[in-house]
């Protein structure tokens, strides 16, 4: 049977230090996520992605079918700082909406550009720009060059709007 005392080293057991290691709670993209979640819930806002990069480094994309304001990023902003612990584990955040140029990640970003021209990565490797016209459970409609165009969303690599100052 050992005797432990807890020391800023270790634990000491018949004179051998035994380190220790405090658990803590990681802050993971899955946390972030419901976390999220459970902030827009019952909103029209909706969630484009989290990362979470080495240091703690959370960045949260969000977005609405008319676009998002910074008054509700600074919302989301302060729900999550008020549900994550800095004195446990330090971290910075950013909570913005996606880029002009970010590929698309869910199905919400297909509805809001309908209308729009996108290019297609498919994983295949072929490139395919159009207009989008529909958006489905299991894919999109493009026309390109006047041809109407279905692709599956299982076929897709990438899909981005295409950024025209015209």
């Amino acid at each position: 049977m050992c005797n432990f005392a807890l020391s800023l080293g270790g634990c000491y057991s018949r004179g051998l230090v035994v380190p220790y290691f405090i658990t803590k709670k990681m802050i993971t993209e899955e946390n972030i996520t419901k976390l999220v979640e459970q902030c827009i819930e019952g909103s029209d806002i909706f969630l484009v992605d989290v990362a979470v990069k080495a240091g703690n480094v959370i960045r949260v994309h969000v977005d609405r079918m008319e676009g998002i304001s910074i008054d509700e990023c600074v919302k989301i902003s302060r729900f999550l700082n008020e549900n994550l612990d800095r004195e446990t584990e330090d971290y910075s955040l950013e909570v913005s909406s996606p880029g002009l140029g970010s590929p698309f990640r869910v199905k919400q970003q297909y509805d809001k550009n309908i209308g729009r021209h996108i290019d297609v990565l498919l994983k295949e490797g072929n490139k395919v720009t159009g207009q989008l016209q529909s958006v489905s459970e299991s894919g999109i409609v493009m026309v390109v060059k006047g041809k109407e165009t279905e692709i599956e969303f299982a076929e897709i690599k990438t899909s981005k709007t295409i950024i025209s100052f015209n």
